[in-house]
């Protein structure tokens, strides 16, 4: 095996964006790495009012590994493991998803080198 993820993040998917950003700006004390309308990141966790990748509603937490290259990562590991969200390009990079073990969806992500968030 030749790929190397590290940790990205953790994305809630939340009804409410702007409810969320108060209550882990002002009542949790966490801050703002990245903004964009629909997309809010901290340090390891995000909040996002879009669908999520795997179609779950709201309340969904979606767990995000990255990688360097994911056209490569993708061509190796969808001969191995069960692709469940197949390589897309998004506005915010590269992503497709696997199932680990427990049947969990597990995505893996390439950032782009321009995102619609802004640093903050």
């Amino acid at each position: 095996m030749t790929v190397t993820a590290r940790f990205g993040m953790v994305v809630e998917s939340v009804p409410d964006i702007e409810a969320a950003k108060r209550f882990y700006t002002e009542v949790l004390g966490l801050k703002m790495e990245r903004y964009h309308p629909t997309y809010i990141q901290f340090q390891n966790f995000a909040i996002g009012s879009d669908p999520t990748l795997s179609g779950e509603k709201s309340g969904r937490q979606e767990l995000y590994w990255i990688v360097e290259d994911a056209d490569a990562a993708y061509q190796e590991l969808s001969q191995t493991e069960q692709v469940v969200l197949p390589l897309q390009q998004l506005p915010f990079g590269k992503v497709f998803g696997i199932l680990d073990p427990a049947g969990q969806t597990v995505l893996l992500l390439e950032f782009a080198r321009q995102r619609p968030s802004q640093a903050v």
